[in-house]
Order: C-alpha cells, then sequence, then structure tokens
C-alpha cells in the first residue's frame, strides 16, 4: 500500500497503459472550474500525461477524468489515456463495478440542521444509508436527503446508497473512524448522510462538523476498484487511511 508522504502534495499512484490513479490532496479542484483559477488535479496530471485532453470526456474540458472528489476531499482519482480505456470505464461506472470506499472520521452532534428528513437512519451502528438528494440552501451549495417510498420501482433507482462497512471509536472524545462505500455517487452524498446519521464529518463547515486541528474535512477516498480496460482484471488500488493529526 503506497504511502502519501505529503497530504498537500498531488501523487501518481499507478500509471497504465490504459488509466492512470493518482492522489488528489484536499482544497484542490478536480478539474477547472469556472470563473475559477485555483489548481485543480487534472491540470497537474496533463503536464506529464498530455494524452488524457485528447479524450472527450463526460463534460468539455475534463478529458480523461473519470470522476470527481470535492475540493476540500482528498483521495484517490482515476483518468483514462485511450479511449478505449475510457469507454470501457465509464461502462463500468453505468454496471456498478467501478467500487469506491472512503474514509472518514466524525463525531455526534447535536446541532439539528434545518431541511434534514425527521426520522434519522440510525446511529454510529447503522450499516447502510439509502436516500434520494435534492439542492438546498443559498447558491443550492449543499444537498439534503429525501425520504424515497420503496413501493415505487423508478423512485427507488434515484436513491444513493452509502455503505458503512465498519466504524469504530478512535479517540476518548467521541470521534468515530468510518469506513464507507458507494457505487453511484451523489454531489455530497457521504457528507450529507453522515451529518443526517447525526456523526458529522469533521471540520465540515457545511454540514455541522466539530471543528479539529488544521481545519481539514476529514474525508479520504482510500480506495478504488476497478476491472483493467485491456485485460478484464480486477484491480485494487488503496493508501492509508486517515489519522487525526493530520486534519
Amino acid at each position: 500500500m503506497p504511502s502519501i508522504p505529503d497530504i498537500n502534495t498531488p501523487l501518481v499512484i499507478a500509471a497504465e497503459k490504459d488509466f492512470l490513479v493518482v492522489y488528489k490532496p484536499p482544497l484542490m479542484h478536480s478539474a477547472p472550474q469556472k470563473n475559477s483559477t485555483g489548481k485543480n488535479i487534472l491540470e497537474w496530471c496533463v503536464q506529464e500525461y498530455p494524452e488524457i485532453m485528447d479524450l472527450p470526456g463526460r463534460r468539455a474540458g475534463e478529458g480523461g477524468l473519470i470522476h470527481r472528489l470535492d475540493y476540500e476531499t482528498q483521495g484517490l482519482l482515476l483518468l483514462a489515456r485511450s479511449r478505449s480505456g475510457m469507454e470501457t470505464l465509464f461502462s463500468q461506472q453505468v454496471e456498478g463495478k467501478f467500487q469506491k470506499e472512503y474514509n472518514a472520521l466524525a463525531a455526534e452532534s447535536k446541532l439539528l440542521l434545518p431541511g434534514f428528513p425527521d426520522v434519522k437512519p440510525g446511529n454510529s451502528t447503522v450499516n447502510e444509508i439509502k436516500s434520494a438528494f435534492r439542492p438546498y440552501g443559498p447558491g443550492r451549495k449543499t444537498v439534503r436527503p429525501v425520504c424515497v417510498e420503496t413501493s415505487s420501482t423508478e423512485r427507488q433507482k434515484e436513491q444513493y446508497i452509502t455503505e458503512i462497512p465498519e466504524s469504530y471509536p478512535v479517540s476518548d472524545s467521541g470521534v468515530f473512524s468510518f469506513r464507507l462505500r458507494i457505487v453511484r455517487g451523489f454531489r455530497h452524498q457521504i457528507r450529507s448522510h453522515l451529518a443526517w446519521l447525526g456523526m458529522p464529518i469533521l471540520n465540515d463547515r457545511l454540514y455541522g462538523g466539530c471543528a479539529h486541528g488544521k481545519g481539514l474535512l476529514a474525508l479520504r477516498a482510500f480506495l478504488i476498484a476497478f476491472n483493467d480496460p485491456s485485460s478484464g482484471k480486477k484491480l485494487r488500488y488503496e493508501i492509508p487511511c486517515l489519522d487525526l493529526e493530520e486534519i
């Protein structure tokens, strides 16, 4: 498992014929932003791997970027280097074969944020949170879960699932480490789901997280798994989970 010498510096984890796996630091965009001149991981990658921008991408100007991470979130990103690789990886996303796992450090909060459903999904021992989402607040900068009637097959398709295979305390002050898994993701999905659970992520100012240390959002995409576009072999890339001292 490769280590991250400096969480504030991008790092190439794997460079293969069809794809690139990179570590994106916190406070760095995944791709160029409209009306923003801030650093982004796509432009950083293109300096060494210019073929990434020869690909059409899902959005204009995103080249071979397969998925995004929030500006504040750190962790593993996948980029295609060939057209066949891009098409195969996008297909795997649609088919649910592209797995992403996150690590979050969170603490219980009694603060009840407006806009969340009255019924909570459980507590720190719950193993799955499921909902649709709606934009919320000024500038629609956050999202809120929307409970969906399970009797409707079409409505069920609108739901996004956050699995929680593991959670355990990491400090005497009530901080828990969560391992979280998603296949199909929505903007701020994990952040909103944990806040709904009553366990907002540390330093998550948008969702009521407790302040800690350096003030970095305690959310890391530490694992991605997918099939190699050329061989079909199952691949898995992983970096260490977060330490309280890092954030």
